[in-house]
């Protein structure tokens, strides 16, 4: 039996179910459909850092897109709760981002200044200042960035109430549900044909991280989004060495309200493999020890492993596919899509509604990789 919705969203990471909600919030009949569990790739192997601040090296769009993603997360907080009942367990200690040697220590203290300047929160403590705040538990000889406003939520828990919180308005999930291809016609997506068999809609939005590329193929389209392995463990413990998330060159720490320390997280590219291996976890906890030797002595809840969807500039794809009617996009948001994911939401649902959009999309236009490829 074919099955007709207004939307349909393929992909049920953090991204398509924030997406969900949102257009079900605004009346807009949706169904998400993914091959796996709800969640089951880079959300559940996300750290859950909102780094807006701690992640950009330098101004721009993609900079702008996170401080303005991270101001929703307190409002979505309080309404997911409301929804659901689910906590998200927004954390809001902050972020220390801690220098290794000279050269990043100048590099931070450069990104102190036009972060300042851009009007965020951001205090460099010496190292004498730094041991105070977080304790003597941390290795610090150069100093670090504190950033008060970059925080951390507990990705399950917002997965969990974002699909709670959509299906109280109406949209409707799908798991082992596969997609095998797009149902065309004039040249325009109607919908896809899954495992399950066909569903009908006006729109198709792929959310789909990693393998975003793999399902736009059969349309000739290059959207290059592509696989970067992820691998990081939880440590079990009864009390956080300190409230702060802790980040440095190839490794942060943060710790979570569920009693575990998550420590992430390396950045492979090993195609499609999510399996984790010991060479570079064994380097992660060595990375992790050295900062904080306190570590050690904690045992392993887990170890996790997940692809993120990069993209060449490092800026996620973000609105209609152009020259094909009813296909649009919202993946390659790589180490960011949980931090991206309310400004995500909130500006896919405004070009899906024909509304205005409140960010300018430009430098995030699902073309601008198609444009260049055929330029050369």
């Amino acid at each position: 039996m074919t099955q007709q919705t207004d939307t349909l969203i393929v992909g049920g990471g953090v991204i398509g179910c924030a997406l969900a909600y949102e257009l079900a919030k605004a009346g807009v009949k949706t169904i998400v459909i993914d091959k796996d569990a709800l969640g089951s790739q880079s959300t559940r192997a996300g750290a859950g850092m909102l780094g807006a601040q701690v992640e950009m090296d330098a101004p721009g769009p993609l900079y702008d897109l996170g401080i303005r993603s991270r101001a929703l997360f307190a409002g979505w907080r309080e309404e997911l709760l409301d929804l659901s009942g689910i906590d998200i367990e927004l954390q809001t200690a902050g972020i220390c981002r801690v220098a290794v040697d000279e050269a990043d220590r100048l590099a931070l203290l450069e990104r102190a200044k036009w972060q300042q300047a851009a009007g965020q929160r951001a205090e460099w403590l010496e190292e004498d200042q730094f041991r105070k705040e977080v304790g003597g538990q941390l290795q610090s000889q150069y100093g670090a960035l504190y950033l008060p406003d970059d925080h951390q939520v507990r990705n399950p828990q917002l997965l969990h109430a974002l699909v709670h919180s959509a299906m109280h308005y109406g949209a409707d999930f799908r798991e082992a549900t596969a997609m095998t291809g797009f149902l065309m016609a004039n040249g325009a997506v109607q919908g896809v044909m899954t495992l399950n068999g066909p569903i009908r809609a006006d729109r198709v939005v792929i959310a789909s991280g990693a393998w975003t590329g793999l399902l736009t193929d059969s349309l000739s389209l290059n959207i290059p989004v592509f696989p970067v392995k992820g691998q990081a463990f939880f440590l079990d413990t009864f009390a956080a060495p300190n409230p702060y998330t802790i980040f440095t060159h190839g490794c942060y720490i943060l710790p979570k309200r569920n009693g575990q320390i998550y420590v992430g997280a390396t950045e492979e590219h090993a195609g499609f493999d999510r399996r984790p291996n010991l060479g570079s976890l064994a380097k992660l906890s060595s990375q992790a020890v050295a900062l904080m030797p306190s570590l050690g002595s904690l045992p392993f809840a887990q170890t996790i492993a997940g692809l993120r969807p990069g993209s060449p500039d490092g800026l996620p794809f973000l609105g209609p596919v152009p020259g094909i009617g009813g296909l649009y996009i919202a993946s390659g948001h790589f180490r960011n899509g949980v931090l991206l994911a309310p400004i995500t939401a909130q500006v896919m649902t405004d070009v899906l509604t024909g509304r205005e959009t409140s960010v300018h999309l430009e430098p995030f236009a699902a073309g601008r990789m198609l444009q260049s490829a055929a330029a050369t």
